[in-house]
């Protein structure tokens, strides 16, 4: 296999992707000429804008390149009600085919297609305007928050850019998220900075939930090499199922998190989340899996959760064994959580946690509301 060209992704690709689209200001730009030459026969069409593209191909299995569009660098949108951990993000690929059952895209995915923002200089020029007015402040900034981020980067090979081009920020901590093993690409760019690959990681049991991602296995193995490589990796528990009884969930995880020990010095872990299942109503509809016969509640932010007692038994667990395979213990988050789960997790805010300083200086609760005794229901 080549270092520059991962021959799985490319055939990933030619086998899920069915058309090409791309626009005039794009057209040129290396990312589409390389992504051309690898997908050929399949040609490129030429439009002006999405609203070209017939309907009927707005799906998955169209790929749609631009050079840029809207806000550069936006704050993760998060939700209100809960902790907000300060992560900035970036659009690069919006879309994705592997079909994770709890994915917001599930519910719209036959009207949109795999977007390609083939152009990064506008965000690596807003991401350093904000790091270079605050240089003492840690700016983490990740690509994955609408799509994978290394799904089709082999093909595009555009994560690069942002490695490279932020190397020189010591305060900036720039993540591509993945499901994929699809990481050789990038190992020999240089230099890296403070650049971290993040990998989403679940239990062998909940697999099933993840379609087309790579196994847990081949996730850790792709680990291994980039941190052989010289990065750092960011584990994502995200999101966390329960798997039986409390018991048999702890089981899950704690082997999934032993073969992470195993695999990754601890001193080389970014930081790491945990967050528990989670869908928004308009996703309810198409979830057709055996958790939905779980019991879930509507939270303050209008998503459906586990009961706050069943998210913190979830969280303490996984914590407490994360915390025994590990040494040193990275920082760990919870994602989208109240106060109140924090407490009832560390026993603290997360801003009294020396580890997490850094990611949650400045950080808030937005539009926190909370019942009797200070817990929310959600």
């Amino acid at each position: 296999m080549s270092s520059s060209i991962c021959s799985d992704a490319v055939d990933f690709a030619r086998r899920t992707i069915s058309r090409f689209y791309v626009t005039a200001n794009a057209l040129g730009l290396p990312p589409v000429e390389r992504a051309r030459s690898l997908l050929e026969p399949l040609c490129p069409q030429v439009v002006a804008s999405l609203e070209e593209i017939p309907i009927e191909h707005r799906t998955l299995r169209t790929i749609f390149v631009t050079s840029f569009r809207g806000e550069p660098l936006a704050p993760c949108p998060g939700t209100r009600f809960h902790r907000c951990c300060n992560y900035h993000t970036v659009d690069l690929y919006a879309g994705c085919p592997l079909g994770c059952s709890y994915c917001i895209m599930q519910s719209y995915r036959e009207r949109t297609p795999i977007t390609v923002y083939a152009d990064p200089a506008p965000a690596i020029a807003a991401i350093r305007r904000q790091a270079l007015d605050a240089p003492n402040r840690i700016l983490r900034v990740g690509t994955g928050e609408t799509g994978d981020s290394l799904l089709y980067d082999p093909l595009f090979d555009i994560t690069r850019r942002y490695i490279t081009e932020l190397a020189d920020l010591p305060n900036v901590h720039f993540e591509a998220k993945t499901k994929t093993d699809w990481v050789d690409h990038l190992l020999t760019v240089e230099p890296k900075g403070n650049a971290v690959i993040g990998f989403s990681l679940n239990a062998e049991a909940a697999s099933a939930e993840e379609g087309q991602s790579a196994s847990p296995a081949r996730r850790l193995a792709a680990a291994e090499r980039v941190v052989a490589a010289g990065y750092r990796v960011a584990v994502h528990f995200d999101p966390l199922f329960r798997l039986g009884d409390l018991k048999q969930t702890e089981a899950h995880y704690a082997s999934v998190a032993a073969r992470l020990a195993e695999s990754v010095p601890a001193d080389r872990i970014a930081w790491i989340s945990l967050g528990t299942v989670r869908y928004p109503p308009a996703l309810r509809d198409h979830i057709r899996r055996p958790y939905m016969l779980d019991e879930f509640i509507a939270g303050a932010d209008g998503k459906y959760r586990y009961l706050q007692r069943e998210r913190t038994a979830i969280y303490r667990a996984v914590v407490q064994i994360l915390c025994s395979v590990l040494t040193p213990v990275p920082p760990m988050y919870l994602c989208m959580e109240s106060d109140a789960v924090w407490r009832r997790v560390f026993g603290t805010d997360p801003q009294s946690i020396p580890a997490l300083s850094a990611i949650f200086d400045g950080a808030f609760v937005r539009g926190v509301e909370r019942t009797r005794g200070g817990e929310e229901e959600g």
